[in-house]
C-alpha cells in the first residue's frame, strides 16, 4: 500500500514539474483575436507586417481583428513551445491562410501566408527549421 502512494505521489509530482514547466504562451484553443489583445504579442504582429505590401484580406485583419480563425494549438521547435494560431479570408480559406507562429510571452513572431495553396510568403525572417515548423503547422 504504501509503494502505491509513493508511485502516486511520484507522478504527481513530475506532472506539476511538467505543468509548470511550459510556457503561458502556449495555449491550446486560444483564438487570434484574443491572443491580439495581449500587448507583447500586438507588438510582435504589428511587427510582421510593418513596412511590408500585405493582402487587403490580411491588412483588414490586423486592423479590425475580424475574421474567420481557428483555435490555437502549441508547436515545439527546438524543444521551446510556440503558440501557433490560423485566420484565413472571409469566404475563401481554401486559398488564402495565415499562420503565425507566437514565441513564449509573445516576445517574438513568425508567419507564413499561403495563396491559392501553392505560394507561399514568409514574414518575421524564420530560419528555414521555423520554415519548417509553419508549413508543417498548416498540415495538422
Amino acid at each position: 500500500m504504501k509503494a502505491d502512494m509513493w508511485k502516486c505521489l511520484v507522478l504527481t509530482v513530475l506532472v506539476c514539474i511538467v505543468a509548470v514547466g511550459l510556457p503561458a504562451s502556449a495555449v491550446d484553443g486560444e483564438y487570434l483575436f484574443d491572443t491580439l489583445k495581449k500587448p507583447a504579442y500586438c507588438a510582435s504582429w504589428d511587427a510582421l507586417f510593418r513596412g511590408k505590401q500585405v493582402d487587403s484580406w490580411l491588412a483588414r485583419y490586423s486592423r479590425t481583428k475580424d475574421g474567420p480563425a481557428a483555435p490555437s494549438k502549441t508547436v515545439i521547435v527546438r524543444g521551446v513551445a510556440y503558440q501557433a494560431n490560423f485566420v484565413c479570408k472571409t469566404h475563401d480559406c481554401g486559398d488564402n491562410n495565415f499562420i503565425v507562429l507566437f514565441a513564449p510571452s509573445g516576445q517574438k513572431a513568425w508567419g507564413l501566408l499561403l495563396t491559392q495553396n501553392t505560394k507561399q510568403r514568409f514574414f518575421g525572417n524564420p530560419d528555414p527549421e521555423m520554415q519548417d515548423a509553419l508549413i508543417k503547422a498548416t498540415r495538422e
